[in-house]
């Protein structure tokens, strides 16, 4: 893929995130080249979060809950986070008789993942000269992201209903807030 069709395939996920999923899934990547695009994509958005730490405000350490403190631990919930979402997602599509493989579910996810990564690139760097911006363009950028995230679901388990795509995502967040929530009241840290 060059670097001109990857443009190609950003502008196509802004304007027709749909269209975007199908040309993603037509590449059939292989597991091998998502696992690691999908570690890539964490290591990245670790170093953006330790660089904004670092020109914000770098003793402000000590004030951080403990995930965002040490971009170890960062890393760790960013990547296992993202684990933990594809496969959600994917068991909780197929309860909705969606009909995406673990492997269409993760390529569109991770595709997903690393065009946040240049979004908060984008973010970082305006956070320097403009902060009401960067935080409005942030914002935004979340929203939007929710909504191609939908279609991504739409697309990856053939559900033909992005009312069926919302409900797969919104089912998605509950069960991982309850596993969340389990794994917490089981070690008693909070």
């Amino acid at each position: 893929m060059t670097p001109q069709d990857i443009r190609n395939l950003i502008v196509l996920t802004l304007r027709s995130p749909a269209a975007a999923a199908q040309q993603i899934l037509l590449m059939n990547l292989g597991r091998e080249v998502l696992w690691t695009a999908l570690f890539l994509a964490a290591v990245v958005n670790t170093f953006f979060l330790t660089f904004q730490k670092m020109i914000m405000d770098p003793g402000a350490d000590a004030d951080l809950p403990i995930m965002f403190a040490s971009p170890g631990v960062y890393f760790a919930i960013v990547a296992g986070g993202q684990v933990l979402f594809i496969y959600a997602l994917y068991l909780v599509g197929g309860m909705f008789r969606g009909t995406g493989s673990l492997n269409q579910v993760m390529a569109l996810m991770v595709w997903l993942q690393l065009l946040q990564v240049a979004a908060q690139a984008i973010v970082v760097g305006l956070s320097l000269f403009a902060p009401p911006l960067a935080v409005i363009l942030h914002m935004a950028g979340v929203v939007y992201g929710l909504y191609i995230l939908v279609h991504f679901i739409d697309q990856a388990h053939q559900l033909k209903s992005m009312g069926r795509a919302a409900a797969v995502l919104s089912m998605t967040l509950v069960v991982l807030a309850v596993a969340l929530s389990l794994l917490v009241a089981l070690t008693g840290r909070y």
